[in-house]
């Protein structure tokens, strides 16, 4: 199993060794802590202020269900397996 945990140093506590604790109990681990200097996709996007007001209006579109399309199984099957449809 390979697990990432991403946060600030300040939130490092007792409840987060608990959960590496009982999450990989039993098991060897290696604790790999470095500077990370990298945005993700979100905090790029809020960085700017176009690319924010793009972002919390698409959230606010799923939100309310706008432009969300479902699909059954057969429907997926047919659209990207290329079976027929049953």
């Amino acid at each position: 199993m390979d697990t990432l945990l991403r946060g600030n140093a300040d939130e490092i506590n007792a409840s987060l060794v608990e959960f590496i604790r009982s999450t990989f109990k039993g098991k060897k681990v290696a604790v790999h802590i470095y500077e990370d200097n990298e945005m993700d996709e979100t905090e790029y996007l809020l960085s700017d202020a176009i690319g924010k007001e793009k972002l919390l209006k698409s959230v606010e579109e799923v939100n309310n269900g706008k432009g969300l399309k479902t699909y059954n199984l057969n429907e997926l099957k047919t659209m990207f397996l290329n079976e027929p449809e049953v």
